[in-house]
């Protein structure tokens, strides 16, 4: 706006002319005038929506039905339990519910443990004690041997070692010799002195390989104190300098902040332990004598222990892995993951030791079930043969442990606030659980309040000439049921000239 006055060629003083100024104050008010007269409409709207709201609040709450029995009273009870308890269900919905029809039906969870177990045959040897053996015996495939029973679902690997089956053999580590090359000098005898690394030579510890020391003449006499301060703390900087020496010598570079040079603190005499730094090492010829064969060049073999021969015998190796399965039998909408929470009564329990007959159900366990247990027994028991792989080497099923577990429901068909629901009240007496895919929400009308409110102020408002006159209004009379407050006049494009401002004086 600026630069249209700018290249306004009848503008001389180059600012706003006083009729661009009453233009642009017309054209704000207007846009103001609009704006609040769209606000009101909004507002009345909203006023209106939650006056309503307000009303079902206050309406007095429905009459409770009153239970016809005692089911009906538990099941009420319940409802309300589950209601309290979560709060996303409306409070005491058990009490002003409407049940429509209640039903009851069962479900059975069928529970299956099985411990497959793999067998292998190892070879291990052991050094040869000089006890006679036994002719071998024939050896025979892994599960022809009976072994140990093992008790538990949950076993730990287990070896068995077969009888009858030693034999003494060679050892092929040390050639039947019993002597093998000492692995600490390769067979030399001797290694690399630790302490001068063979140069014969080693570091001076009392100069620390600078070859002078401080100057230790006496001079002024010093406090008993003093004089034990100075040494032990000359002790303990010798100690760490020491430490920080013997870490550098292994290959890491790291600086010595306690080993100080001499010189720096006074006149210096050369070192009387040494030359040039250095002494001469205790081994005389950079070698020391091997400690593990003391200079034999050789040990005894570790696998044999000095014999020449082991003994070899063979082990039965036996692990075990544990595999469950569950399935359930009957109708319900209830996921599978709610029911495997549930305890349920247990009517069937036993190990597996024999083949299943579909005649020979238990007492209490429908035939249908019994059913699919035996097929579940009987699919989990076989064993896939694949071509081309030793059958010995595949697991087999040694204890399987089946378990039946009756899970009773109720479902509920009940009417709130005028909408129809479903629930499901599962498991035992005293550990009830709930399922429902949708509930009436605790928190529905402010929910839907809040939507209302929302949508009606995001919506536009077109105004007409009607409704611009309603605005001027000093009382509304559009349903409202809470009074509002208005200003006693409002501006209209009427009264533009009577308030339009006074042009502004320049000096």
């Amino acid at each position: 706006m600026g630069d249209q006055w700018d290249q306004d060629p009848n503008n001389t003083t180059g600012g706003p002319s006083q009729e661009d100024i009453d233009k642009q104050l017309r054209e704000i008010k207007r846009v103001v005038v609009q704006g609040a007269s769209e606000a009101q409409v909004r507002f009345k709207r909203v006023i209106d929506k939650a006056g309503d709201y307000w009303q079902q609040v206050q309406s007095p709450p429905p009459t409770p039905p009153q239970a016809s029995s005692v089911e009906e009273q538990r099941l009420r009870q319940l409802v309300n339990g589950w209601s309290n308890e979560n709060w996303r269900v409306a409070r005491e919905l058990g009490t002003y519910m409407d049940i429509i029809s209640t039903s009851f039906d069962e479900i059975w969870e069928i529970s299956l443990e099985t411990r497959w177990e793999t067998r292998a045959l190892e070879i291990v040897s052991e050094p040869y004690t000089g006890r006679s053996v036994n002719r071998p015996r024939p050896l025979l495939p892994v599960w022809d041997y009976e072994l140990a029973e093992v008790t538990g679902l949950k076993a730990p690997t287990t070896r068995t070692r077969l009888e009858g089956m030693d034999e003494v053999v060679s050892c092929t580590s040390c050639n039947s010799t019993g002597h093998v090359l000492c692995s600490g000098c390769n067979g030399r005898g001797w290694i690399v002195c630790p302490e001068c690394k063979g140069r014969t030579k080693k570091r001076c510890t009392t100069c620390r390989g600078r070859g002078y020391i401080s100057d230790w003449t006496p001079g002024e006499k010093k406090p008993f104190f003093k004089k034990q301060a100075e040494n032990m703390a000359s002790s303990v900087g010798n100690k760490f300098s020491d430490v920080f020496e013997s870490i550098r010598q292994q290959g890491v570079p790291i600086p010595n902040p306690v080993d100080t040079d001499p010189a720096g603190k006074g006149p210096t005499v050369p070192c009387p332990d040494c030359v040039n730094g250095e002494v001469n090492c205790s081994c005389g010829n950079g070698k020391r004598v091997c400690n593990t064969c003391q200079g034999a060049k050789m040990s005894l073999c570790a696998n044999c222990g000095g014999t020449g021969k082991v003994v070899r015998h063979r082990e039965i190796t036996r692990r075990f892995d544990l595999r469950s399965q569950a399935r359930f039998i009957g109708e319900s909408v209830i996921p599978a993951l709610q029911l495997e929470r549930a305890q349920g009564d247990l009517v069937y329990s036993s190990e597996i030791n024999e083949a299943l007959h579909l005649d020979a159900a238990p007492d209490m366990v429908p035939y249908d079930v019994w059913r699919a247990t035996v097929e579940l027994v009987d699919s989990e028991r076989k064993v896939v043969d694949k071509p081309g792989l030793d059958p010995q080497s595949f697991p087999r099923p040694t204890l399987q442990v089946v378990e039946l577990v009756r899970i009773p429901y109720t479902t509920l068909r009940y009417r709130f606030s005028d909408q129809d629901y479903v629930l499901y009240i599962y498991d035992t007496e005293g550990n009830e659980k709930f399922y429902s895919d949708r509930f009436p929400a605790r928190w529905d009308r402010v929910e839907r309040l809040v939507k209302a409110i929302t949508s009606d102020l995001r919506a536009p408002v077109q105004l007409d000439n009607n409704q611009q006159s309603d605005t001027t209004a000093n009382t509304y009379s559009g349903g409202y049921r809470v009074p509002i407050e208005v200003p006693p006049f409002t501006v209209t494009e009427e009264d533009e000239d009577e308030t339009e401002p006074r042009p502004p004086t320049t000096h």
